[in-house]
């Protein structure tokens, strides 16, 4: 009798998911405070489920590589949020070894105001804490039932901040009466993009927490 060998042919191994983490640091302190973590390439693809635990897996380890130890924030992409659901997210974020300290979820708050609050009510139904990305236009009424919802709002300050604008008696545009009322709630309010240590400077006094860019990079080095 013949034996043949048997070898199993090798399995293709899973072409590793591009992402992108960006540090958010502490405007006052300078000290890292977060990162956020971005899909390079088509969303669909990056948020399919296996998909997703891979790349917030990746992303985690690169993380905790670098030495920080902040928790991680996964932006959702805009173009897919209104299709995309939150027992999906918080099964694939938990496979990826996210807890609910160490990782939290950005939505955007244009997409919210079309579709609905559904995705973020179910996900801090889950335990999770929900970064709001703002629109520059404010659509969202910031009352009681935002306050409960979010736990961060993430703007694009102005270059120049009014160093008033989240006191009682400073700017009253649209952002300011935002972060006026963030503020009130006990929310952490991040500017997405400093370029500077001047900026970032003015923009604590102007009542941010946190800032993101050029600025947070360089203190990561």
């Amino acid at each position: 009798m013949n034996v043949i060998p048997f070898r199993p042919r090798p399995q293709p191994q899973a072409e590793p998911l591009a992402f992108a983490i960006g540090a958010r640091v502490d405007l006052r302190v300078g000290a890292i405070a977060s990162g956020v973590v971005r899909a390079i390439g088509e969303p669909e693809d990056a948020f399919a489920y296996s998909n997703l635990a891979r790349l917030v897996r990746g992303a985690r380890m690169a993380w905790l590589e670098r030495g920080a130890q902040a928790t991680l924030t996964l932006a959702v992409p805009a173009s897919i949020q209104n299709v995309l659901e939150a027992d999906m997210l918080s099964e694939a974020v938990i496979e990826a070894g996210c807890t609910r300290r160490t990782l939290n979820f950005q939505l955007n708050e244009r997409e919210l105001v079309a579709a609905g609050v559904a995705l973020a009510e179910n996900l801090r139904a889950r335990g999770w804490n929900i970064a709001l990305r703002g629109d520059p236009d404010c659509p969202l009424p910031f009352g009681a039932r935002a306050r409960n919802l979010y736990s961060e709002l993430v703007v694009q300050a102005p270059a120049i901040p009014d160093p008033f604008l989240a006191m009682d008696d400073g700017d009253r545009s649209p952002l300011g009466r935002r972060l006026l009322a963030a503020k009130a709630a006990g929310l952490v309010i991040t500017a997405e993009t400093v370029l500077t240590a001047s900026q970032a400077r003015m923009l604590a006094i102007a009542g941010f927490d946190r800032g993101g860019g050029a600025f947070a990079e360089a203190g990561l080095r």
